[in-house]
């Protein structure tokens, strides 16, 4: 017996929700990661300039990203 479509979509929607959302907390730690008064300037320009903040959310990120990667104990060395 097949499905209704909209349960099926609904299923596809929560998959790709599921997905937005490990992404965008990756992002948000990866940019937390890079330095906390960073993330809070880039939050404080994201209010008003979201392009802006959300360029920046993404450059704290990888900045954030390239440090876990070439210091393997950044967690450890918390301010």
């Amino acid at each position: 017996m097949h499905e209704p479509a909209d349960t099926l979509n609904g299923a596809a929607y929560a998959r790709v929700q599921g997905a937005i959302d490990a992404a965008s907390g990756a992002i948000a730690g990866f940019a937390l990661l890079a330095g906390a008064r960073a993330f809070m300037f880039i939050a404080l320009v994201a209010w008003r300039e979201p392009v802006l903040g959300g360029a920046g959310l993404m450059l704290l990120a990888l900045v954030g990203w390239i440090r876990c990667c070439l210091c393997p104990n950044v967690s450890s060395n918390s301010r």
